[in-house]
Formats: C-alpha cells, structure tokens, sequence
C-alpha cells in the first residue's frame, strides 16, 4: 500500500536537513514504526523554506515543497505583518506531488495548513487527522489576558520583532475560516479525544470519525518518575508554547499564591518560553512582577533528553492551558509517571480521569489550582498514586503496536469503502 502522508513537519528526514532543529516530534516516532511493516510505501509531503529535491532517508520518500518564506529579514518581518494568502499558487504544487506519487490514500496531518484543501481535487480517499482545531481556539485565544490588556502592556520590542499579536490572532482567524472549508469537505476524520469528536460532528458533518492515539517519543516510554518522596525544594514543571491561551498568567498568579502562604518552598519551571517571548513580556508588565522573585524559571525550548530528565527529576506536573485537544506535552508527562494537576479544558478529561490518574481544575482559576497543588503537597502516597494510574493509562493508551495495527486497519478500512 502506498501512502502519503502531508505533515507540517519533515518528520524524520529532519535529521538529514535540520539536524540542529527540534523538528519531527510523535510525527517521527510513528513514521519510524510505521515503515517497519514492509508492506506499507511512505511518502511524506512538507513545506520547506528552500528549495528541495525528492529525496530518499531511511525507508521513507520525502517530497518537499518550496514555500517562499522571504529572502531577506526586512521581507519575512513584512510578511509577518501582511501575510499573503498562498493557496492558490501551493494547491497546485501539492496537486502535482499527488500525481507523480499516486497514493493509495492519502493522510493529512493537522488543520493548520493548507493541505486538506487538496481533498477538493482529488479522488484517491483523503483523511484528516486532528490536532488542534483551531476555530475553538480563536474562541479562547484571550481567555486569560483580555484584548486591552495585550494591547496595553505588549512591547515595542516584541512589536517590532515578532509583529504584534492582534496580527497573529488575525491570522488564526483566516486559518480558522480555511479550516472550516477543509473539515466540511472531510469524509474521513481521526481523532482521540471526546471534544474533538463532537466538535468534528458539527464541522464536518459528511465525515465518519475514527479514534487513533498519537505515539510518543521513544525516550518517554522508558523513563519513569520513581521518587519516595517530595525535596525540600517542590519542583513543579509545565511546557507551553508562546501563544497567549497556553495560560502563563495562572502559572504567574498561582506562584503569587504559593509563595504569600510562606508554607511551600517550590521552584516551577516552565519550558518552551524565554524572557524574550512577548506573552513572557505582557503577563510581567500586566501583573508588576519579577519571575525570578516568583521562583519562576523560564528555561525555553529542551529536547527531548533534556525534557524527560526534567520531568523525572520533578515532583508535579501542571498543565494550565484555557483549550487543548490532546497535549503532547501531558501526555508525556502521564508516561513518566508524574502526578498531575490539568486545567479541565478541551480534551484533557479524555486524557485522565479526575482524582484517579490526576486532578482536573477549571482553567483560568489559580485558586483551584494552587488549592490542588497543596492536595498532593500534603499527600504523597495519593500523589504517587495518581502518577502510577497515569503511567499504567498512558502506556497502553499511546502503545506503539496498537497504534500502528489501528491505522493500518483505519487506511485498508477506507480503501474498502472506497472501492
């Protein structure tokens, strides 16, 4: 069976063309299992900012596509600004990928980009697996920091480098309007968890829905939280990226909280943003604070060895997110083993079970979630169980053989219907 995967990564060929890069992600991890069976011809499609040839890596075909991202820094800053609706010109460029392949099927990976509007061309069987769905994300996008308080407190510094952000929320905005046009034209929708799926049930009405987890990078799978007993220092870690609704004004709010009852000496780190990340910016100048002052450690991006030595070596996990499908990064915190604290949003509670696998608190509310810090600070025998239920859930959730066996029954499933 031959199979083409679009994806907004260059998955493991990312380490022939950007060894330097964190690229891949669980993208690569179920590439690298899934060309295993030898029955199974994979070609991943991407959008690369220089010009590439086709290639051959491994046991899997890569076919690059140019996306003209600006050849000097003042063009790219300017597209930032004005980004152009390049659709029209790249459909077609992913058009001729497709006929010189000739896949069997078809797998778009993600929402975000434009590659689900080739189903509109084509009558090889497409199907979509969702990531984000980013039509709700624009509905919380200034959940935690209101529109005047960005507008108020944003940099010039981040202004003039990163472009404000009421251009990156315009811009999700049109992703999202696109986004709608793909799903609605979707017959084939995998997803994993039960917010995704009723929002896929109103969004793409034509399609039929198929559960399918996600595999975690390796390293994740082989270690384990085993400490006997929190450190004098509480070590509390979250991982989020640097849009607004990721919720770093509760990890903010709920530091303040901790450090005023002077009972908890806690350092919380918070990986995937820096100083200079403009969120970082206007939740310090919004709320008058100093991180450092907080115990706040803001270390930026880790690989992955860096970050599962992290979470081993930490004693709480807090996912403070206002929306989510299914994070990677809880996810991977679950295979670990380390006890939980979520915000109950998107599909989170999909993920873990209240009180059995973690504790779920309502998002934007830092009372709840300091509140549940202190429950499993008092508490660690039920902490450790909470981390062991997570383990044990995950293991099998995200179980390499199961993942694969289910999408390949999912690809020969739609080949069937489709005959």
């Amino acid at each position: 069976m031959k199979v083409l995967w679009f994806a907004n990564t260059p998955c493991s060929s990312s380490e022939k063309i950007a060894p330097d890069l964190h690229f891949g992600g669980w993208l690569k991890s179920l590439e690298e299992k899934l060309v295993e069976n030898k029955a199974i011809e994979l070609c991943v499609c991407f959008y690369w900012n220089k010009p590439l040839t086709p290639f051959k890596y491994k046991s899997t075909y890569y076919y690059p596509v140019y996306r003209n991202t600006g050849k000097s820094k003042i063009i790219r800053h300017i597209k930032k600004y004005f980004p152009l609706n390049n659709d029209k010109k790249e459909i077609p460029l992913l058009m001729e990928v497709i006929n010189l392949i000739k896949p069997d099927v078809i797998h778009i990976h993600g929402t975000e980009d434009n590659f689900g509007l080739v189903q509109e061309f084509t009558k090889i069987p497409c199907f979509i697996s969702v990531q984000g769905i980013l039509s709700s994300c624009s509905e919380k996008y200034y959940a935690g920091i209101p529109k005047s308080i960005v507008k108020k407190h944003e940099s010039l510094y981040s202004r003039l480098k990163y472009a404000p952000i009421f251009i990156s929320y315009r811009d999700l905005l049109k992703k999202a309007l696109r986004e709608r046009k793909i799903l609605d034209n979707s017959l084939h929708i995998i997803g994993r968890t039960e917010w995704d799926k009723r929002i896929t049930r109103i969004l793409a009405p034509k399609s039929k829905y198929y559960l399918g987890n996600e595999m975690m990078r390796p390293i994740f799978y082989e270690k384990k939280w085993e400490k006997e007993n929190y450190e004098e220092v509480l070590n509390i870690v979250t991982v989020m990226g640097g849009v607004l609704y990721k919720g770093l004004e509760t990890v903010v709010q709920t530091a303040r909280f901790l450090q005023n009852t002077k009972t908890i000496n806690f350092k919380w780190t918070v990986v995937g943003i820096d100083e200079n990340t403009p969120v970082v910016i206007i939740v310090k100048n919004w709320l008058k604070i100093c991180y450092v002052d907080l115990n706040i450690d803001l270390v930026g991006s880790k690989n992955e060895e860096e970050l599962s030595s992290l979470l081993v070596n930490s004693d709480i996990y807090c996912q403070c997110s206002h929306i989510e499908n299914s994070p990677n990064s809880l996810c991977e915190a679950m295979l670990i083993g380390l006890p939980i604290i979520a915000t109950f949003a998107g599909g989170t509670s999909s993920l873990l079970t209240n009180k059995l696998e973690g504790i779920l608190v309502q998002e934007c509310d830092p009372y709840s979630l300091a509140g549940a810090i202190f429950e499993l600070v008092n508490d660690y025998e039920y902490a450790k169980f909470l981390g062991g239920n997570a383990r044990e859930r995950s293991i099998h959730r995200h179980d390499p053989y199961e993942i694969v066996n289910r999408l390949l029954d999912i690809y020969n499933t739609i080949l069937s219907d489709n005959d």
